[in-house]
């Protein structure tokens, strides 16, 4: 148990000693944190981070001024209760590939992020939890979280809802008698308000006034929808609407007119640039977009992608118009000379050339690392393609045995996929769902000679491989940017025969705040020279593919049929045919049981022998 004597957070202070790790990590089952007040981490890390933990209970802390809250991976049976979860500058509660959890009776109010979200996480129940003025939204569901069962909850944010589909799961259970959170005579759904009042349960009518609506509330852009979705027990909720229409009527009606305004991903760089454009404008009903400045109407959608492929200056302009006026405003874009193409690499008198598909991809082998390349990152150094960027990766070049390069198009809201289809490094795609667009991005995998300089250690088990994930610009693969991450990794069948490996003993380990974390795998497919696996992440950052050995050539005195003796003429024979008939017998020993048991103390007596007769020699 970690508590404080007092049991009152505000008692018991602990703020984190670097604000680049999690203040409290926990890998351990059945353990208790109560009463402490935690603050002090920055984004992407958490004040509590429970990761692979069994049957924890988390309840009647303070936590705010950290990345994250709460963040659960690869966790199950965890109760989260009674917690004070504020103004983190990313999520308050966060659960990723984490199942059969209990959250209830927290206040996740005033986070930068999400109120809580779950990702990949299926059966967990969400209930009684007060969940206000946060900065993106109330809660999260991604599409591969599953039976989740979310009831009675005071939702009161500008988007209370970011409900991705999924399956089998609830926002509302079977109407039972009992006060509500919102002060209803009956326990159903969840209150659904917006800061203003404005919210579906702030004005909901509700005819038999037993604190239910009469109308379902659906969810925008889901198949979901709370079937009793509680109302507001005030008296405003509750006027009749022939009052509010004469309201309405007799109020003086103003003219409204629309108010133009638009972001971009980038404003400059090399031909061909290509820009997204976001409309943010207010009170429009129509919108015409001039991408390059002559005069024409290029778009008319709400958000669109221009590509610029001669260099120069732009005034981009989009004009907004409804039935009281026009407005308008305009961004310079600057797009200069395409630099020199820097993406041929030579490498032992070979050229790899990056193609210009929808997924570019580029292998790089650095060798020592000497190579003077100004597109490329290494040593720190940024790499910057056009459109995209990637920040530089921290790994010496010296310890980087081959990488691979992708680049694809990320945009809000769509599923993203790097392929690196050149088979330069053992990994074989990246994907993640996007939740911010980001344009043309570069991505890079990176196959290490050993084990990474950037962490202390390697996993305990047998090591196939070492590599380096980057996605984008430092900082951008983070759970507020991403979700659903998933490795497509590769694994030489040889290796795992030679090493006695089983593929179902593959694992792999990513190493994130100081710690290696085991990511469950699955089996994508198997070849003649590969088996290949995927895997969900929370992030991308260092890798390592382990398996465990079977170690069945321990036991050479195991019980069955005993050595087989060959006869061998080692006085006549070369060393050459020695070796030759070793070869031979060892392709022999792939077989079960104790034939090759048999066969390895055969091939040892036999060495054995060799060597005192060469001694006598």
């Amino acid at each position: 148990m970690i508590r404080s004597k007092s049991g009152n957070p505000e008692n018991t202070i602990i703020k984190a000693k670097s604000s680049s790790a999690s203040v409290l990590s926990l890998q351990a089952d059945s353990i208790k944190v109560s009463g402490l007040e935690i603050t002090g981490t920055k984004s992407s890390y958490a004040g509590i981070k429970l990761s692979g933990c069994g049957n924890c209970v988390i309840e009647n802390n303070l936590l705010s001024n950290n990345g994250y809250g709460i963040y659960l991976l690869s966790s199950k049976g965890i109760t989260i209760s009674n917690n004070d979860i504020t103004n983190n500058s990313d999520f308050g509660i966060v659960l990723a590939t984490s199942n059969d959890n209990t959250i209830s009776g927290n206040t996740a109010s005033s986070n930068k992020g999400r109120g809580i979200h779950l990702g990949t996480s299926d059966g967990n129940t969400v209930s009684g939890n007060t969940i206000t003025l946060n900065g993106v939204s109330g809660l999260y569901v991604c599409p591969r979280s599953d039976n989740n069962l979310v009831f009675d909850n005071y939702f009161v944010n500008t988007v209370n809802g970011e409900i991705k589909n999924g399956t089998g799961n609830a926002y509302s259970t079977a109407k039972t008698s009992g006060t509500n959170v919102a002060g209803g005579p009956y326990i159903g759904g969840n209150f659904w308000g917006k800061p203003d009042e404005t919210g579906f349960s702030d004005t909901a009518t509700d005819a038999d006034g037993d604190g239910i609506a009469d109308v379902v509330y659906s969810f925008e852009n889901s198949t979901y929808a709370d079937s009793l979705p509680l109302v507001s027990t005030t008296e405003k909720a509750n006027e009749e609407t022939n009052e509010e229409t004469n309201e309405e009527t007799n109020e003086e009606t103003t003219s409204v007119v629309p108010v133009a305004n638009f972001e971009t991903n980038t404003i400059s760089g090399p031909a061909p640039l290509s820009v997204q454009f976001a409309d943010l404008s207010e009170n429009a009903e129509g919108r015409e977009w001039d991408f390059d400045s002559n005069g024409q109407i290029d778009s008319i959608d709400q958000n669109a992608v221009y590509e610029y492929t001669t260099p120069g200056t732009y005034i981009a302009k989009l004009t907004v118009t409804n039935s009281n006026g026009t407005n308008s405003k305009t961004a310079t874009i600057t797009v200069t000379e395409t630099k020199e193409d820097n993406s041929i690499d030579n490498v032992n008198g070979e050229s790899e050339v990056a193609d210009d598909s929808s997924v570019d991809s580029e292998i790089t082998d650095d060798g020592s690392g000497d190579k003077e390349d100004s597109s490329r990152s290494s040593g720190g150094k940024s790499h910057r393609s056009a459109g995209g960027s990637v920040s530089g990766s921290p790994e010496p070049a010296s310890n980087i045995e081959v990488k691979e390069l992708s680049q694809a198009f990320i945009t809000n809201g769509k599923a993203t996929q790097f392929e690196f289809p050149r088979n330069a490094t053992c990994v074989v795609y990246v994907s993640f769902d996007s939740k911010k667009t980001a344009g043309k991005t570069t991505t890079i995998a990176e196959q290490l000679k050993n084990k990474s300089t950037l962490v202390s250690d390697l996993p305990s088990d047998k090591v196939y491989k070492s590599f380096n994930v980057w996605v984008g610009n430092s900082g951008y693969a983070s759970l507020k940017n991403i979700e659903s991450s998933v490795i497509c990794f590769k694994v030489e069948n040889d290796w795992m025969q030679e090493s006695m490996v089983d593929n179902s003993s593959i694992t792999l380990n990513r190493y994130d705040d100081g710690e290696w974390e085991q990511l469950p795998v699955t089996v994508l497919k198997e070849d003649n020279e590969f088996t290949y696996f995927t895997a969900e992440t929370a992030g991308f950052s260092f890798f390592a593919i382990t398996g465990k050995e079977s170690g069945f050539s321990e036991n050479v005195t195991e019980s069955g049929s005993g050595p087989e003796t060959r006869s061998v003429d080692m006085k006549d024979k070369e060393s050459t045919g020695f070796t030759a008939e070793m070869s031979k017998q060892r392709k022999s020993t792939y077989i079960h049981g104790s034939e090759v048991i048999s066969e390895i103390a055969a091939l040892f007596s036999e060495w054995i022998e060799y060597i005192r007769d060469w001694a006598k020699v």
